[in-house]
């Protein structure tokens, strides 16, 4: 295998004069169309895979600026039924784009508005008000883009169940600005159904259930005054970004990240071996349950939508939860994947939120951490918020990391990663937390922190060099071990003006 290269490849976009070249080792097999014009370089993946990795940079590079709406507003920008729509003004390509696993369908509809969210390589994703607006039905036949309006009344209802009063209000106000870009009658249908929740206006499709929800499901009070303490006190904290940076430093973070974040639950494997597993889709013969779940956390830190992907509403954050963690634990049906848990948990004694609370507790906690705008303080809060509820029987950690982790890619910020050696300074950060110790918020920040600046400081280009940086910082060593010869997690020796290691 080239360690030179990432294995989903690289992404060219071959001109005119080399186009002949790209086409000779696409025949060759060195190259990979995965569009008309469009080739990866050097993947060691399936097509679909590839495909999908590449995707977003692909649909950036075909309809610059696009908008990814209607259907795919719904699901986060992932794809729906294979299809991804992307809002493109007149004028952008009409005809549908056929990448392997996914067709990107072209809709003709306004640019960003305010509202939108930014998404990787310029893109954008329709926001709350807009996405609305985009799958109500509307006078004729619907089209394809659109979800129609029971999937849209659904919507507001998790917004109403999840935000309240406030979050409708708040759509409203979003509507009045982004009006004047559709048509009037799918904007007014959107519009008597906010307002309906509110109580002014009446004769709504299921208007009970909607206004309803204005109670909201019960949750964990404790927990969530917790929350809004840990939130008030990273508020309070000076956050200092650190950008994604170069791409070709971060070739193999996922693969790295992906290790470690199944290294420290127990799933161990050689280093190699668990390459193999990854990169290869070897099978581990007496392992299989082991080796899905080192596979699947790999394929969910480099699938290039999830890993930037983060919820609108509480509604969203349970549904990619479950999402998530459905294809981690697919091999291990007792743990039942993608469905929280229906017993009590615990934890060295520490009791989680309790089954029946589990929903309410999510949708009431992301409602606290909607004031935060820092990545590094969302991905701290969200960690804090999936460790605390403990949704599912098993695979609550790589959960967590990988809810928090979305929200540091999604702000452009480096991910952070756990080494082995770590293990025990960021569980004590969490239960201190837990626990309600004093100082405990700021503790945890620093832990983690300092993992965001240890990631940032490791070159991650090439498997081997990796390795090695990673020996001489001691990551692989086991914690225990480690505190028992006052040996810690160290930066890189090529990065002397960076700051010394938070201790704990």
């Amino acid at each position: 295998m080239d360690v030179a290269r990432p294995p989903y490849g690289s992404l060219e976009f071959p001109s005119t004069t080399n186009r002949a070249r790209y086409s000779r080792m696409a025949a060759a097999g060195t190259a990979m169309r995965i569009a008309p014009g469009v080739y990866v370089v050097g993947s060691q993946l399936p097509p679909a895979e590839t495909g999908r990795h590449h995707l977003l940079a692909v649909v950036a590079h075909v309809l610059p600026g696009g908008v990814l709406c209607g259907r795919s507003a719904l699901t986060g920008g992932l794809p729906n039924d294979g299809r991804l729509y992307v809002a493109a003004p007149p004028g952008a390509r009409k005809a549908p784009l056929r990448m392997p696993g996914v067709t990107v369908e072209p809709v003709v509809g306004p640019g960003p508005l305010p509202g939108d969210l930014q998404m990787p390589h310029g893109l954008w994703l329709s926001g709350t008000a807009r996405k609305l607006v985009e799958n109500i039905d509307v006078r004729g036949r619907r089209p394809r883009h659109r979800a129609g309006t029971e999937v849209t009344e659904d919507h507001v209802d998790s917004i109403a169940r999840t935000g309240g009063a406030g979050a409708i209000e708040r759509v409203l106000r979003e509507l009045d600005v982004i009006a004047g870009s559709f048509d009037p009658q799918a904007v007014d249908a959107v519009r008597s159904r906010l307002v309906a929740v509110l109580g002014t206006a009446t004769g709504v499709v299921r208007l009970r259930r909607l206004r309803a929800r204005l109670t909201g499901a019960p949750f964990d009070a404790s927990r969530i005054d917790s929350l809004r303490r840990v939130v008030a006190e990273l508020q309070d904290i000076a956050p200092q970004p650190l950008l994604g940076g170069d791409e070709s430093r971060q070739r193999w973070l996922a693969f790295y990240e992906a290790y470690f974040s199944n290294f420290i639950e127990g799933t161990e494997f050689d280093l190699d071996e668990a390459r193999a597993i990854a990169i290869n889709g070897a099978e581990a013969v007496e392992r299989p349950a082991d080796a899905h779940d080192v596979a699947a956390t790999y394929r969910l830190a480099t699938d290039a939508v999830d890993r930037c992907r983060v919820p609108a509403d509480g509604g969203e954050l349970i549904e990619l939860l479950r999402d998530r963690h459905a294809l981690l634990m697919a091999a291990r049906p007792e743990r039942r994947p993608g469905m929280f848990k229906e017993r009590l948990n615990f934890a060295g004694g520490y009791q989680f939120v309790e089954p029946a609370l589990v929903p309410g507790t999510l949708t009431a906690g992301f409602d606290v951490l909607a004031e935060i705008v820092d990545p590094l303080r969302r991905a701290v809060a969200m960690m804090v918020l999936v460790t605390e509820v403990h949704p599912f029987d098993d695979g609550n950690g790589r959960v967590a990391r990988l809810a928090a982790n979305a929200e540091l890619t999604r702000g452009g910020q480096v991910r952070l990663i756990i080494p082995t050696v770590y293990r025990n300074n960021y569980l004590s950060g969490l239960t201190a937390v837990s626990l309600g110790r004093p100082g405990a918020t700021r503790s945890l920040w620093s832990i983690l922190e300092f993992a965001q600046r240890w990631t940032a400081a490791v070159d991650w280009g090439d498997y081997d060099d990796t390795r090695a940086q990673l020996t001489g910082c001691h990551a692989f060593l086991d914690a225990r071990y480690a505190e028992s010869q006052a040996v810690r997690l160290e930066l890189p020796s090529h990065r002397p003006d960076t700051p010394p290691p938070f201790s704990t």
